[in-house]
């Protein structure tokens, strides 16, 4: 304990304003009257009404912004719209062009399917009336080509 400081000076003087350290002169600043502590007062209500101007300054600039906002939006909306039009358009022609496109390839290929099974039907017709009215040349064919698919195909080892 020999290294603490008594404070028994400061202890007695609590509430004396003169006696003591400086912090007692400070809290009183402003309690007899004095011009400085009016000043102080003026000062927080002059920076209480900056802020408000302020703030309303802000509320006003941010409504007018949005505002401005609203507008450019809609113009760009109405701007846009012809733009959308068009591409709806362009887009539905482009469809009924496909469509037709493949309704003509559908019936193409219909054709085209109709013409093969009539080409089958005539081989088949020809075929059969050529084995009916020469069956031996038929056999020897059929036995040549049963004979090079077998010498093709098959397996020697």
């Amino acid at each position: 304990m020999d290294n603490q400081k008594s404070n028994d000076g400061n202890a007695r003087n609590v509430g004396n304003e003169g006696a003591g350290n400086s912090m007692g002169k400070d809290l009183g600043a402003g309690r007899n009257g004095d011009s400085k502590g009016s000043n102080d007062g003026n000062k927080g209500s002059d920076l209480g009404s900056k802020a408000a101007e302020l703030g309303k300054n802000a509320v006003d600039t941010a409504s007018k912004s949005a505002a401005d906002m609203h507008k450019t939006i809609d113009k760009a909306a109405d701007a846009a719209q012809p733009i959308v039009e068009r591409m709806a358009t362009s887009a539905h022609a482009g469809v009924d062009r496909v469509s037709g496109a493949l309704a003509g390839a559908g019936e193409r290929m219909e054709d085209k399917s109709r013409q093969l099974t009539d080409a089958y039907k005539h081989f088949t017709e020809t075929g059969r009336d050529y084995v009916r009215s020469s069956p031996a040349t038929s056999v020897l064919v059929a036995l040549a080509a049963g004979y090079t698919l077998s010498k093709l195909f098959g397996r020697r080892n």
